[in-house]
């Protein structure tokens, strides 16, 4: 983790998805878009693991719900 925020591979990494999830979820505005570090990189708050983890457990659920159907 940088001094300002995680990187896309840093915030993948700890959620437990891969990056082209959160490609996906800022495309289907699950995550808001981040900031950007001087060089281009993507720069995540820390609390964001906690959304995607609350993204998973609900898309989780759906799945239950569907599949009981």
């Amino acid at each position: 983790m940088t001094g300002s925020g995680l990187r896309s591979g840093e915030l993948a990494d700890a959620a437990g998805v891969n990056v082209q999830t959160l490609r996906y979820y800022e495309r289907r505005g699950l995550l808001a878009s981040p900031r950007r570090s001087p060089g281009g990189h993507r720069l995540y708050p820390s609390d964001t693991v906690t959304l995607l983890r609350v993204i998973k457990t609900a898309e989780s659920q759906v799945v239950t719900l569907r599949s009981d159907a």
